[in-house]
């Protein structure tokens, strides 16, 4: 098996995971990602989601333990506050590798 197809291979199986089956949850991982924490309004804006349905998508990310949500006190009141955990930094770092080596291998 090359490399390209032992990543292709990997990353069909990640995105077989409950957390990855849908774009949404994929799409605020990578944000997370990049940003380390976000706002639910920030991520609310960001995905262009219903507030239940971005509420569902966070919901299954921390059973999965890839985010962590938490409560924050601020002037204009309480916020909720996603940050991404260690586990989920090295899930999306893995996602990204894998899509670099599929895509560097295309070029060959």
């Amino acid at each position: 098996m090359s490399s390209g197809e032992k990543d292709l291979k990997e990353l069909m199986e990640l995105l077989n995971n409950k957390a990855f089956s849908n774009s949404a949850r994929l799409g605020i991982m990578i944000a997370l990602y990049y940003e380390n924490r976000m706002s639910f309004t920030e991520l609310l804006n960001f995905s262009s989601l219903p507030k239940s349905s971005l509420s569902f998508h966070l919901q299954v990310l921390e059973d999965e333990g890839f985010i962590k949500t938490y409560k924050v006190f601020s002037i204009g009141g309480i916020r909720t506050e996603i940050k991404i955990t260690d586990n989920g930094k090295q899930i999306i770092k893995k996602y990204l590798s894998y899509i670099k080596n599929l895509k560097e291998e295309n070029k060959k």
